[in-house]
């Protein structure tokens, strides 16, 4: 097999990219069978939305510039990077925050550990 120009970490770095960036898309997708809603207001395939989707979404951001920085070895402001990555942080944050509120309306008053005892 030919050697990468970039070097032999930038295929696995890519893939990895790939995959968180598919993980983010994933979490949005609707699914009638999920136990609750998410805060966005309908049943996705990942009923922690968007905070799942954030937290994907920064992973991929993050593998992304390292495979850019070390891989590639780019030569562009480091601010840009930094700079997406702290907004998807702030969002994954937001978005906690948000989503520990409307599932406090989803506990159950009495849990199913607490109900085998009785």
């Amino acid at each position: 097999m030919k050697p990468h120009p970039y070097g032999p970490a930038y295929r696995p770095l890519l893939a990895l990219s790939g995959l968180f960036a598919l993980g983010a898309v994933l979490t949005l997708v609707p699914n009638p069978n999920a136990s609750w809603p998410n805060i966005l207001g309908y049943s996705s395939l990942c009923t922690f939305a968007p905070g799942a989707t954030f937290g994907c979404a920064m992973l991929a951001a993050i593998t992304c510039t390292v495979r850019a920085r070390l891989a590639r070895r780019w030569t562009a402001p480091a601010a840009l990077p930094i700079v997406a990555i702290a907004a998807l942080a702030i969002g994954l944050g937001v978005s906690t925050v948000a989503w520990a509120g409307v599932k406090a309306d989803y506990t159950e008053a009495v849990s199913g550990a607490s109900a085998l005892t009785e």
